[in-house]
């Protein structure tokens, strides 16, 4: 009975879902006018369709996070950025130093970019299968804006853009300014940061450096109740990123980016179950055990360059000739001794064509190469890809825009593959805006899952298959008023040949295209000014994924789901000298053999006041009630719900100086 209700409650939320869309349809214009618009659907995006698109001709479900925004928020890293997203997902075993996975349309193939350039890494288990930890993003004092695209993305970014995109765009150097921001807060947290920027003629540039530090880690255990100190869980980054820009002439212009950091922390736990054959783990943590804390540690490196040529900048048909180079290597002590390295040059060309006023042409070419050594299991390994892909967007009178394009990889272990995109965006008035896309997905093994050797356990599989499949995502924007802007979206996605490590049928495990993995879900979000300086939001979505292993059987609920119904709340307030935010997120109809509870509530608020025109202080609470909640899912066969604890209860206070 209780699991028929759930169900019901969650065609309801679809049912509402689908009737506020019709309502909103019939909506007036204008509810209350006011003299300033705030919410604009000619907001330009670049991700969508890799030139500078309005949202309402884009046809897709693109959410944009600004520089004031972060700002504002007073985030500690990247994860905590994107979770204020509806329908982002992003998993974390809890401590500072743990990996941060990000899920879009509950899928963790995800293309992560800077500036347009791919990150992403031949990453194998354990990492998602995008091979990307948001800790490895440098710092956020270099963000401009962030811009979220769900959906299948393959045909122009290529493999891993099954669950979509996020294209991190970095600030470019203007005022003649420095920027100190020191904080500090629970468990000895200390951070400093440094930007300075500057422009000199045709020059500019903008310099971050920073530190991070953490003693440890509160958790709130979730048998006792009572809050505990993690051992073993210090943390300390250090990062350096540099822009240069060179302006040749109007529409013509050089970039170098580069992007350095450094992570020390220590390893807490591994989930009772995970000891392999040959391993020695130090200990492990575990809510209730007996075994004592491990002694692990992991140390990690990033550098990364590029430089961009950047032409016919002024026009909606600027293009860009980039090379570059990204490089990661990370060490584990007091384990296997191991250690890890992922070693990326590549080439990438852009350029598009206005064939008439109404029909912009994109067109592409990737080389990209990646070398990676995994110590003590190969060495040395090395997977490219080349690609070439082309968009047409084509605007069909007043309300209509098709866009449907194609993209052919050619893969060193793969061989070809096309993957087809077609998108379709109605404009129904200036308020208005409905679209439907369409994509073939293809995702490449890494070189893991094909070159990781027999340990005892099991190893890699070099005839494993890539992942292929479909999305299909349905949307629509629509402005209540000048002060109230609502979005919807539902998508359904189908995979084939899913890559999963498990048994090979001799009791060793090895990855295997095992699953048909199928998703469906939905978002709304409303957002509304109350006044010019209260507004508030709400958000909710819903995400469905079923997995079936083999032909013979049926598909069944996968239950590492984090977020099958997600809720967010928010309330801002803001003026000349404060800003002031509190946040709610909230999980429910989690599976109770995965996670300690079906559902949680984690509220948060930021605080910022203005000193003077060149000083700022904040403060943050995390976590203010002090819940207990996993977001990272643990099975019985690899130690049982709890082992993932997040922080409990903390605070952060710092000031921001300008000169």
């Amino acid at each position: 009975m209780r699991q028929k209700n759930k169900a019901n409650q969650r065609r309801a939320w679809l049912c509402a879902m689908v009737v506020t869309s019709a309502l909103l349809l019939q909506a007036p214009e204008a509810v209350f006018a006011e003299e300033q618009e705030e919410f604009s659907l000619d907001q330009v995006v670049v991700t969508a369709n890799r030139v500078p698109t309005k949202v309402s001709e884009s046809a897709a479900n693109v959410s944009v996070i600004t520089r004031a925004e972060i700002e504002k928020g007073n985030y500690q890293n990247l994860g905590q950025v994107l979770r204020q997203t509806n329908g982002v997902i992003v998993t974390s075993y809890g401590y500072l130093g743990a990996q941060n996975l990000v899920r879009l349309n509950g899928d963790d193939r995800v293309v992560i970019m800077i500036d347009g350039r791919r990150v992403n890494m031949e990453k194998g288990a354990g990492s998602g299968r995008a091979g990307y930890d948001l800790n490895n993003f440098p710092t956020l004092a270099n963000i401009e804006r962030i811009e979220i695209v769900k959906g299948a993305a393959s045909a122009l970014y290529g493999s891993d853009a099954v669950g979509g995109v996020i294209n991190i765009i970095t600030r470019q150097g203007s005022e003649n300014r420095t920027t100190l921001d020191l904080g500090s807060g629970s468990w000895g947290t200390r951070n400093y940061e440094l930007t300075q920027q500057g422009k000199e003629k045709d020059w500019s540039w903008l310099l971050t450096a920073g530190q991070q530090k953490q003693d440890h880690f509160s958790y709130k255990d979730f048998q006792s109740g009572d809050t505990k100190d993690m051992p073993n869980s210090d943390y300390e980054k250090n990062n350096v990123t540099f822009r240069l820009d060179k302006e040749i002439d109007a529409n013509r212009s050089l970039t170098l980016n580069v992007e350095h950091s450094t992570e020390d922390s220590g390893q807490p736990y591994m989930p009772p179950g995970f000891e392999l054959p040959g391993y020695t783990y130090g200990g492990i943590y575990y809510p209730g055990s007996s075994q004592h804390f491990p002694t692990d540690r992991k140390t990690s490196l990033t550098n990364n360059w590029a430089i961009t040529y950047n032409f016919n900048k002024e026009t909606e048909t600027a293009g860009y000739l980039r090379v570059y180079g990204n490089y990661y290597t990370s060490t584990f002590h007091s384990t296997n001794g191991g250690s890890y390295s992922n070693d990326t040059k590549g080439v990438d060309w852009q350029n598009a064509w206005l064939l008439d006023k109404n029909n912009v042409l994109v067109g592409g070419a990737e080389w990209r190469e990646t070398t990676v050594d995994n110590s003590g299991q190969y060495d040395n390994r090395s997977i490219n890809n080349k690609a070439f892909y082309l968009e047409d967007r084509m605007i069909l009178g007043e309300k209509w825009t098709l866009t449907p394009g194609i993209r052919y990889d050619d893969h060193n272990m793969f061989g070809n593959k096309t993957t087809p995109r077609a998108a379709v965006n109605y404009r129904m008035d200036k308020t208005t805006n409905m679209y439907v896309s369409w994509g073939k997905v293809f995702n490449a093994p890494n070189t893991d899952d094909l070159f990781s050797p027999d340990l005892g356990w099991g190893g890699g599989n070099p005839n494993l298959k890539p992942e292929t499949g479909d999305t299909t995502t349905i949307g629509i924007n629509k402005k209540l008023s000048e002060k109230t802007q609502v979005t919807a979206s539902y998508f359904n996605s189908q995979l084939k040949d899913a890559i999963r490590w498990a048994d090979d049928g001799t009791g060793k495990y090895t990855p295997l295209n095992v699953d048909n993995q199928r998703k469906k879900g939905g978002e709304i979000e409303l957002r509304t000014m109350l006044s010019s300086r209260w507004s508030i939001s709400g958000a909710y979505s819903y995400l469905k994924v079923e997995n079936k292993q083999g032909a013979s059987s049926t598909y069944t609920r996968d239950p590492y789901n984090a977020q099958p119904n997600g809720y967010k709340i928010g309330a801002e307030y803001s003026d000349a000298t404060w800003d002031f935010s509190v946040t709610g997120r909230g999980a429910a109809g989690r599976s109770l053999s995965a996670y300690t509870s079906s559902g949680y509530w984690v509220w948060d608020t930021a605080v910022s006041y203005k000193l003077d025109e060149n000083t700022r202080a904040y403060f943050n609470v995390n976590n203010i009630t002090n819940q207990d909640y996993e977001i990272n899912g643990s099975l019985a066969s690899s130690g049982g719900p709890g082992g993932f604890p997040m922080p409990s209860r903390n605070y952060r206070i710092g000031v921001q100086y300008s000169f």
